[in-house]
């Protein structure tokens, strides 16, 4: 077969123009046929409520909401359910 990416479906060129053809090859061969979707948030929220927790300033929670793609509301919950304990 020829490295020609017009050969390929659209779908697979594009991962191609993303990460090679190698690794095309490998997520094919993992999952061909089905069909994926992807969260749209890339980490767990508890991975996320662990950072903000660490960061936090006491001043930086609208910093903190748009860094992590989350709400103000959302940040402030985290950061009071640490100073109660749980």
């Amino acid at each position: 077969m020829s490295d020609d990416p017009n050969m390929y479906n659209s779908v697979y060129r594009e991962l191609i123009d993303l990460v090679g053809i190698e690794c095309t090859l490998k997520i094919y061969s993992q999952y061909n046929g089905q069909q994926l979707s992807f969260p749209k948030r890339l980490y767990t929220s508890s991975f996320i409520e662990q950072r903000v927790i660490e960061e936090y300033d006491g001043r930086n929670v609208k910093e903190l909401a748009r860094k992590y793609g989350y709400t103000e509301r959302w940040v402030c919950e985290k950061i009071k359910n640490v100073r109660k304990g749980g």
